[in-house]
């Protein structure tokens, strides 16, 4: 009988001692948490202040696993891009590779460089192109001035995309420059009947990547997402949302 006793006693106490050891586990996981901020502009069906998109999707889904908390925070795009440059915040983008930033190593996205033009133009050349006056929105003249068309780009630029649009719908430019799924959200923005005024020409193909700051918290987040992103492509398993936003995956190349 004192035995059993005994026995009781101790097993409560190592249920007692499994629990105590289960919450502290718990608790020391939760301060593991690491905050980071990803700072952006809001993008139509990839960056929507609901926190629906794209970017949003694929994001949530890399960093699902990881001790990160990803807070965002819409700013302007050139505000945004400065943020990470000051090392205000970890993650912003996406944006052509250039020597300013610490890049993904992946692609988020690849995209034609297109321009949205009247319904009755031919299919333009570059060499053609050069002849007309276009227009593009100011602030993304750095990604959208690619080496490989800038030759050829005569242009006014546009305050926004809004505008952008406004001067081509009016007949004050030829084309409107911007890559393919930002004419797209912008042609939607148009009645159906307005829609039909107007053609898309893809001039060249983009790859867009995240950038991280580069200090050690943006380095380590970083190597975080490029690790995850290139196993969770080798498993098929973000492509399904790319494809749900109708987007073909970008090239699972290294940089």
């Amino acid at each position: 009988m004192f035995n059993k006793k005994v026995l009781k006693t101790v097993l409560c106490y190592l249920v007692t001692m499994l629990i105590s050891i289960l919450s502290f586990n718990a608790t020391s996981f939760s301060a593991k948490s690491i905050d980071i901020i990803w700072v952006t502009e809001s993008w139509p069906e990839y960056t929507n202040k609901d926190g629906t998109g794209l970017y949003h999707e694929l994001l949530s889904r890399i960093f699902a696993q990881s001790p990160y908390n990803i807070k965002v925070k819409y700013l302007p795009w050139r505000r945004a891009l400065n943020h990470v440059a000051k090392n205000e915040a970890q993650i912003s983008g996406a944006l052509p590779l250039n020597d300013q930033y610490l890049f993904a190593s992946v692609p988020i996205l690849t995209q034609p460089i297109s321009i949205l033009v009247n319904v009755n133009s031919q299919q333009f050349s570059l060499q053609q192109i050069a002849g007309l006056i276009g227009t593009w929105p100011e602030m993304y003249e750095q990604e959208l001035m690619q080496p490989q068309i800038a030759p050829y780009i005569n242009a006014i630029t546009s305050k926004d995309r809004t505008d952008a649009l406004k001067l081509l719908v009016n007949r004050k430019v030829d084309y409107y420059l911007d890559i393919k799924p930002m004419l797209e959200a912008q042609l939607a923005t148009l009645s159906a009947e307005q829609q039909q005024n107007y053609q898309i020409q893809n001039l060249s193909t983009l790859n867009l990547y995240l950038i991280f700051s580069n200090d050690k918290k943006g380095q380590a987040v970083k190597e975080y997402y490029d690790s995850q992103t290139k196993l969770l492509l080798s498993e098929n398993i973000l492509q399904s949302i790319y494809h749900k936003y109708h987007i073909t995956p970008p090239l699972e190349t290294v940089k």
